[in-house]
């Protein structure tokens, strides 16, 4: 089933049930299929042809949802670009991408123009006011348009975005992501956590980081998603309760900061019934401090822009002490040596996986390709064990592993012992380089609130608690730490 199929099912069958809902507005699934419609038929009156990329700089906002889904009907590529990119990586991104539109809201506008690559003949269209002539403004576009469904078939195997990697080892790679790779994520996370049409969705990753996670699952269902620009703490608790939501995905720091707004005043989150956290690792104190406050365990999964979204989660009903889970329906899912072949329970190497959910290929044909697609199987970078039961466990990112004295350090290892010293809020470890030992971890930390602790201090709780060669070179206190638009650390600001 396709997006397109989805939505106008949804249209059809259900057209005055709301399909989003965005601070006091609500779109219902019939306004949301003639939204949809209008921006369709006014980019193929503009000339996009089928293929044709479509980039797009907008936060968590309908107009986010309704031009990936124009754009899909109208069989264009959607392209997110990050808005936290500097200049000259959006325009190295725009000139290998080389699309025909993008749809930019306003607050990027003089982000987008220092970025377009030269003599760049790419139409812009504005959400929100703007002075640039040469732009199109969204709403004169949606003005008195054409509602009709667009005639023409959209298959499952056609692509439908450029689903970019964080970057975290590299440039971002655009993985070409079809409807059918969009319909079996979707499926397999709705079979495995239990969702259904009277589930609320909210999902708080970056606007450019999966969004087909903002809608995709309601959209199936026939239920409605909520989008939320922010990530302020008392903003999305405040959402969760006005809109009733029951399914939340988010990464782990979202939920410690949901957590220490509760501690200083109680917050009903009693309608919550999947808090599902992806991206990055949770911490079991992080698990069952949550159950402890508000009733209901975080979910830990494990997902990839190249899996189209979770390939492993946990059963809500039943979440494994430091598992990311089982496979969910239709991903085959391995734990492989340096040579690709499976090793026994308990050993760690990479994951790779294969299954409908899974991505072809990047969008530049170069090396990346046959690095991470290979035999049919994709390989992860993510290294992780598996233990007899069958529960999967995420180590580390293949990238991110140090060499010190030819000793392996997993720096998510380090970084959990570092928080579980009282003191400390939030740590992030990285490698530097040493001219004896080739390198060693350095620290990043952020203290809690009035705690004062020395460098001295904390390196010695290292040292009781962790391997000589694991401890930290140098510890560097830090009042906060860069992140990403979903609120996760960026290792890559960090030096």
């Amino acid at each position: 089933m396709t997006l397109v199929e989805m939505l106008e099912r949804q249209a059809r069958d259900i057209p005055d049930k709301a399909a989003i809902f965005y601070q006091d507005m609500e779109i219902t699934y019939g306004a949301l299929n003639n939204q949809v419609n209008c921006l369709a038929h006014a980019l193929m009156s503009l000339g996009l042809q089928q293929g044709d990329r479509l980039g797009f700089m907008l936060p968590r906002v309908p107009e986010l949802v309704v031009t990936f889904l124009a754009t899909a009907k109208a069989r264009g590529i959607a392209a997110p670009i990050s808005f936290e990119l500097r200049p000259q990586e959006i325009t190295t991104l725009l000139t290998n991408l080389s699309p025909r539109f993008m749809v930019i809201d306003a607050a990027f506008a003089d982000l987008a123009r220092k970025s377009l690559p030269p003599n760049a003949n790419i139409i812009v269209i504005v959400v929100g006011e703007t002075q640039d002539r040469g732009a199109y403004r969204w709403a004169d576009l949606l003005k008195n348009g054409n509602t009709d469904n667009p005639s023409f078939e959209v298959k499952g195997d056609d692509p439908v975005y450029l689903n970019f990697t964080s970057g975290s080892t590299g440039n971002p790679k655009g993985a070409i992501t079809t409807h059918a790779n969009i319909f079996w994520n979707t499926l397999a996370s709705v079979e495995t956590l239990g969702l259904t049409a009277a589930d609320v969705h909210l999902c708080l990753f970056a606007p450019f980081a999966h969004p087909h996670e903002f809608f995709a699952r309601s959209l199936y269902l026939g239920g409605p998603c909520v989008l939320l620009e922010t990530i302020r703490p008392k903003s999305i608790i405040r959402t969760i309760q006005d809109h009733k939501v029951t399914s939340f995905m988010a990464i782990a720091p979202i939920f410690q900061t949901l957590m220490e707004i509760a501690r200083t005043k109680p917050q009903d989150l009693s309608c919550l019934r999947i808090p599902e956290s992806g991206g990055m690792h949770t911490r079991l104190e992080l698990i069952e401090q949550f159950r402890e406050t508000f009733g209901v365990p975080i979910v830990p999964v494990w997902g990839s822009t190249e899996t189209t979204g979770i390939a492993i989660a946990n059963n809500p009903q039943k979440v494994v002490q430091g598992s990311v889970g089982k496979p969910c329906k239709s991903y085959e899912v391995k734990v492989v040596a340096a040579d690709g072949t499976e090793l026994p329970p308990n050993q760690i190497g990479e994951l790779i996986f294969k299954g409908p959910g899974v991505v072809q290929e990047y969008f530049l044909k170069d090396g990346n390709n046959q690095k991470a697609f290979r035999n049919g199987w994709y390989f992860s970078g993510d290294l992780g064990k598996q233990d007899e039961e069958g529960n999967f466990y995420f180590i580390e990112r293949k990238s991110g592993m140090l060499k010190v004295a030819g000793l392996q350090v997993y720096p998510l290892e380090v970084e959990l012992a570092l928080l579980g010293h009282p003191a400390v809020r939030e740590a992030a470890v990285i490698g530097i380089e040493d001219n004896l030992r080739g390198e060693v971890p350095k620290a990043f930390v952020v203290l809690k609130n009035e705690q004062k602790f020395t460098e001295r201090e904390l390196l010695q709780y290292c040292a009781e608690t962790m391997a000589r060669y694991k401890v930290p070179k140098v510890i560097e206190f830090r009042a906060e730490l860069p992140k990403s638009g979903s609120g996760k650390i960026n290792k890559k600001a960090l030096n």
